[in-house]
């Protein structure tokens, strides 16, 4: 079984570099979140409240981030490999032998990806937090400081995410029927199963509860702020499996494919590899909505303030941003294209059946670009729809004190859906031109 385990990682590189380039981001950011913690020993207690208070913002928003792309990378590197865990299962392999084989695979890339991102971060990690602190008053004399055993402790940590959320994801791929797989071209369909709807409704209360308290007490609730928009945002990627495939197919339905045929494609392989666009979606809402949601309720709060003193509050500086949302968003943007560069295989597949079908190469690459702009628009729709939430609930809950106009935080989420244009373009067009340097019939009969 130990050789199959690694045997198997080396055949199917792409899909396992996809997983191990992201949890080493989310070694990265975590091992910031973690400066951040380890630079508040031995601090004077003036100090140590206002780092902690800082730590603390950090840690959750990367742990939102971790947990969230993490769990949707771990179920797409099992569900693109079902066909492969099928076949063991034809030549005898035991169910529960498929189920360790995979968790022991996932371990494995967990440890290493982990490793590596603390590693490459950990040269640069008091640069990082200097700068970051130089934004924030009283604490731009704190000395950072980081140990061997906070960096132990990072690894562990991305690992115990990795594993943990591929508990159900490994069990299926053990438990599912072989000639079910072999006939299923399309994949695993992701649910909204017990443990996501409960997720799913504890942190939509959660997010309800600190919008509305922050009206109570405006002045004490400067570290709430900043995590109400990124409650919402978990509260999306929860709903991703309700809410994506319904609205992919409905907002592209909008638009005539009758004299496109590259969208027509585009539009229907979107909607029929529902599984692999939902982890892409996922990590994508994470990438636009958690900036967008941030600076929506800080602007409202800036709008509430203004009305009620006339005076103006200051912006978050690029130091506080990069310790704030730095992390996660190197963690969603990596799980992003990394979803999409694990399909490389399948991907290259397309398109050689498109060639094979009469289409040119200027239709599979378009073809690619629009599946790509279907990806970024279906997830910049729910995170409008979380900059909306955040933006709203924020005024309605100071407007009882005074009338507060919303902000949306507009700006962060154009900045942030272009560099998802940028980013998942690529990603989906280097497999269609890795496949169009190959004969079609050599792509066809890859295994």
């Amino acid at each position: 079984m130990i050789r199959l385990v690694f045997r198997d990682l080396l055949a199917n590189v792409p899909i396992w570099l996809g997983a191990l380039v992201v949890t080493a981001a989310a070694g990265a950011a975590t091992s910031v979140a973690a400066g951040l913690v380890t630079s508040s020993f031995g601090l004077d207690l003036v100090y140590l409240a206002g780092l902690t208070t800082l730590a603390s913002i950090s840690a959750i928003l990367t742990i939102i981030s971790v947990v969230t792309v993490l769990g949707n990378v771990t179920r797409l590197t099992i569900d693109l490999q079902r066909r492969s865990y099928a076949l063991w299962q034809l030549v005898g392999v035991s169910a529960a032998r498929v189920t360790w084989v995979v968790r022991a695979q996932l371990a494995v890339v967990a440890l290493l990806g982990s490793t590596l991102g603390t590693v490459l971060v950990s040269p640069f990690l008091p640069s990082i937090l200097r700068f970051g602190l130089s934004d924030s008053s009283g604490l731009q004399q704190i000395e950072p400081q980081t140990f061997a055993a906070s960096h132990l402790a990072v690894i562990l940590l991305v690992s115990l995410v990795v594993v943990l959320g591929s508990v159900k994801s490994s069990k299926r791929a053990g438990r599912v029927r072989a000639i079910e797989v072999l006939r299923d071209a399309g994949g695993d369909v992701t649910r909204m199963g017990v443990v996501r709807w409960i997720f799913f409704g504890l942190t939509f209360a959660v997010a309800l509860l600190m919008t509305w308290s922050v009206g109570s007490n405006p002045a004490g609730a400067g570290g709430q702020l900043v995590i109400i928009g990124p409650l919402f945002t978990a509260v999306a990627v929860c709903a991703i499996p309700l809410v994506a495939p319904p609205l992919l197919r409905a907002w592209t339905g909008l638009i005539p494919d009758r004299r496109s045929t590259s969208w027509f494609l585009a539009r229907n392989a979107a909607g029929f590899n529902v599984g692999r666009s939902a982890a892409t979606i996922s990590a994508l809402v994470v990438t636009i909505a958690l900036p967008a949601s941030f600076y929506a309720a800080l602007s409202t709060n800036g709008n509430f303030v203004r009305a009620a003193t006339g005076e103006a509050m200051g912006t978050i500086g690029p130091g506080s941003f990069l310790l704030l949302l730095g992390g996660p968003l190197l963690v969603s943007l990596a799980g992003a294209a990394a979803t999409v560069l694990m399909a490389t295989r399948t991907r290259e597949q397309e398109t050689a059946l498109v060639q094979a079908a009469g289409g040119s190469r200027g239709l599979v690459l378009l073809r690619a670009t629009w599946e790509a702009l279907i990806l970024v628009g279906t997830s910049a729709l729910i995170a409008a729809a979380v900059q909306i939430t955040t933006g709203v609930g924020m005024a309605l809950s100071l407007s009882r004190i005074t009338g507060t106009i919303p902000d949306f935080g507009l700006l962060p989420a154009v900045a942030a859906s272009v560099v998802c244009v940028i980013a998942i373009t690529a990603a989906s067009a280097l497999p269609v031109l890795s496949a169009l340097r190959r004969p079609v019939r050599a792509v066809l009969a890859a295994e």
